[in-house]
């Protein structure tokens, strides 16, 4: 199923039909990036023709996922390195434990 939905860009009607998943909110915040980007290729070069002025803001926007993508995969990183040390902060704690309940038995033992 899909919604169908009107928007104006760069002073341009055009109808969209969206699947139901997608809310129309988000689709809006799309269509006012994407315009601010065609805004943004077009104020730096002014004598684009539109298949131009679209393929420059499709590599502005690739570029922009490429980098969000990098910043991701430098986030994991750093969250392994989180773990990892949190992982290693545990371990010390669980062998002293393993070691306090061996030794517990054998103090209550000759305790009695």
């Amino acid at each position: 199923m899909t919604k169908t939905i009107d928007v104006k860009v760069l002073g341009r009607s055009f109808r969209f039909d969206i699947p139901k998943d997608i809310d129309p909110d988000t689709f809006m915040e799309i269509i006012v990036y994407v315009e601010d980007k065609i805004r943004s290729v077009r104020g730096q070069s002014i004598d684009l023709d539109s298949f131009r002025l679209g393929l420059l803001t499709s590599i502005n926007i690739a570029a922009d996922l490429f980098a969000m993508r990098r910043e991701n995969e430098d986030l994991r990183v750093v969250m392994r390195r989180i773990d990892d040390v949190i992982s290693s902060l545990d371990q010390p704690k669980q062998s002293s434990r393993k070691a306090g309940r061996g030794a517990n038995p054998l103090h209550n033992t000759a305790a009695k």
